[in-house]
């Protein structure tokens, strides 16, 4: 091998590690950038609700016809890791997994974490629970709260945010779009 060969091997690697950081860094960012606006869409959505007027959790309908009150219809979308977006461990609404709950008088919280980096969590000021439809008589069941709605990437998942009242306080459930 020539001096000239050897040397451009050298250079390019020398290159290549120092490039290498910097691209997983930006690929970081782009993941962490994508999962704060998602949550961001929600949070404002959960934010536009608070000027309707909450339904009571017990007049909602059982089956058919989609609750009455105020609602909203938002997609969470979370890209598949990529050479540009690094991976998206999760997006939560209403707690953050495996802790116990953040949540104060003042409200609950959404949280995301992307590989590498740690959870941030963003607080809202509303009480937040999840409930599904139940199998056997179509009413609505509501978890306990603290067991948030978790999302992994890649994923897209459609989620409606209904203003009830609940147990006294004015509540944010989310519930699969689907089940409307």
């Amino acid at each position: 091998m020539s001096v000239r060969t050897v040397l451009a091997v050298v250079l390019a690697l020398a290159l290549c590690s120092v490039s290498v950081p910097a691209i997983d860094h930006a690929r970081r960012d782009r993941a962490t950038y994508r999962a704060d606006a998602e949550l961001a869409t929600v949070s404002r959505s959960m934010t536009d609700l608070a000027d309707e007027t909450a339904v009571r959790f017990g007049d909602l309908p059982p089956t058919g016809g989609g609750p009455r009150g105020a609602r909203r219809v938002v997609s969470l979308s979370l890209p598949p890791e990529s050479v540009t977006v690094g991976r998206i461990e999760f997006v939560a609404i209403g707690g953050v997994p495996g802790r116990q709950s953040l949540k104060d008088d003042f409200g609950d919280v959404l949280a995301y974490r992307v590989a590498g980096g740690s959870t941030r969590v963003r607080h809202v000021p509303f009480d937040v629970r999840i409930a599904t439809r139940s199998e056997t008589d179509g009413g609505w069941t509501v978890r306990p709260d603290g067991e948030p709605l978790v999302v992994h990437a890649p994923a897209r998942r459609d989620i409606a945010l209904l203003l009830v009242e609940y147990r006294g306080r004015r509540t944010v459930l989310v519930v699969p779009a689907a089940q409307l």
